[in-house]
This record gives C-alpha cells, structure tokens and sequence, in this order.
C-alpha cells in the first residue's frame, strides 16, 4: 500500500509505503528518504525523534540530497550549504507497487532559478534492498555549470562505536573534524567526531557497514559515484544538535555516496548527469 499522509500538516506531505518487504516513508519536502526498515528487521535508515519540519531547514536524517552543490559548491561561496534540493519541495511524477512488494516512486525538481539543472530521482524498494538514483539534466540553453551531489545516508546501528566500515582502507581522505579522535582505520571504527571525504574511491571497492550487535552488513553499492563521506558528530557535538541529541546520536552514522567539488565535474548543456547506491542488507551468521 501507498498512501499520503500528513502527520506533520498540509505544508510537509509525506509518502508512506508499506508491503510485504517493508515500510518506507518520504518527504515531498526535501525529496527525502526519511526511513526504511525490511519486513522483519530492525530498521536500515535513521529517523530521529527529535528531528523539525521547518521551511528553509533541512531535514536531520534519513537521506538528504545534496544538489546541485556539495557543501559551497567549487568556489566555496554558493549558498545555502549543499544546494537547494533538501529544501525545496519535490513534485511526484510516479509511485507504483508491484504484486512482488515491491515499490517505485520517482520524483523531479525544476528550480525557478534558470541557469540551474533539474533533477529526476528514483527510489525503488526491494527484498533488503533499496535503490537510490538521482538524475541532474541541464536545460539545452543552459550554460556549462560545475556539478557536485551527496546522498547523505544517516545509516541506523546498534551503536556507532560498536560498528566497522571496510572498502575505505588505505584510500586517501580528507579530515575535516578539528577535534576528531583516533579512529581505528583498519577496518574503520568511529569512536567520536569523525568528518571525512575519501576521493577518489575505486569502482572495485566494496563498502559495508558491519554491525555485530544486529547481527547484519550493510553493503552500499556506488553507482557512477566516486567518493565517500563519513560523518558522525561525536556525542559533545551531537547534544547541541536541537533535532539530534546525544543520546540519539549513539544509533546513527552517516555514510554519503558523492560527487565531491573537488572532482571538477562540469556539466554542460543537454547533458545528463545519474549518479546513485544500492543499499542491501546481508544477515550475519554468529
């Protein structure tokens, strides 16, 4: 079944689907993933409690999308901070349920700004699996423009010190958190404040996200995305988060798929940019 809801009020219209693989919720308002969890299972994708529907705010967890620019953009002046897509409200161009369980929905934003692309994003819900795809199409007339995007994934766990990401060792990566702690790296333990952008990541690497105490991996495939972010703000920084809190920090960890501005993609009139992941959930025997 999908239906739409308003829980929140007529201005922040949600999407709720549930079948029998499981339940997913979205918000028209962002174009964002606010939870998932497989039939049977605890749930893969982060929603907290405290998070607030406030216009011009963005949405604290489940997958924001970070478009058309990734944090300033390339010159590291554009504003707001990662693009407008997590802000604006998003048009429903489809949503179908399959005899399977299955679920498609599929989304678009056109800006009112004219130089700037549109975005076509697909979101497929399958058997411990969920597809993420996000097309940027620029307009014939457009003129050449620098391109950068995120999925910012905030992943559920039992508890972020408790969980490993392997695929990441020994890449090269940029650390941004100015109090970050030693993090064991091999595979990668996040044991507080960690912000880090690894580019180029290669095709052929597999990152998962290990998770004893559920007792599952999560395997994150990239789709034509060659970077990884990996945040979590520490629990000093998560307790002056208003719609995050320390405690509720302990149960997430963001892992991003990306196109970072460092790359230096331009995308360049009637072109189109797709870029995505493929969550999976694999249970883990003891």
């Amino acid at each position: 079944m999908i239906k739409d809801s308003y829980p929140i009020g007529e201005e922040f219209p949600i999407i709720d689907v549930n079948t029998k693989l499981g339940e997913l919720r979205f918000s028209l308002y962002g174009g964002q993933v606010l939870s998932w969890t497989p039939a049977g299972e605890k749930p893969v994708i982060f929603w907290g409690k405290k998070a607030i529907f406030q216009r011009g705010k963005a949405l604290r967890g489940g997958v924001p999308i970070c478009w058309p620019w990734f944090g300033k953009g390339v010159d590291g002046k554009q504003s707001p901070s990662h693009g407008i897509a997590r802000i604006s409200t998003w048009k429903v161009n489809e949503k179908k349920e399959h005899e399977s369980g299955r679920a498609t929905l599929i989304f678009s934003l056109d800006p009112d700004d004219q130089k700037l692309p549109q975005a076509t994003y697909m979101v497929g819900m399958g058997k411990n699996e969920l597809r993420l795809m996000l097309a940027t199409s620029h307009r014939e007339d457009g003129e050449d423009i620098p391109l950068s995007c995120a999925l910012h994934t905030y992943f559920a766990v039992s508890h972020h010190e408790k969980v490993a990401v392997t695929g990441l060792e020994e890449l090269p990566y940029r650390e941004y958190a100015e109090d970050a702690v030693p993090h064991p790296e091999d595979p990668l333990v996040p044991l507080g404040h960690i912000d880090r952008t690894y580019c180029p990541v290669p095709e052929d690497r597999e990152v998962c996200l290990h998770d004893p105490g559920w007792g599952r991996t999560l395997e994150i495939e990239r789709i034509r995305a060659h970077s990884h972010v990996v945040w979590h703000p520490g629990i000093k920084g998560a307790e002056q988060m208003a719609d995050l809190g320390g405690e509720e920090a302990t149960g997430m960890l963001a892992l991003e798929v990306a196109l970072l501005p460092e790359e230096n993609y331009v995308l360049h009139a009637g072109e189109t940019h797709i870029m995505g992941m493929v969550i999976r959930l694999v249970h883990v025997k003891a």
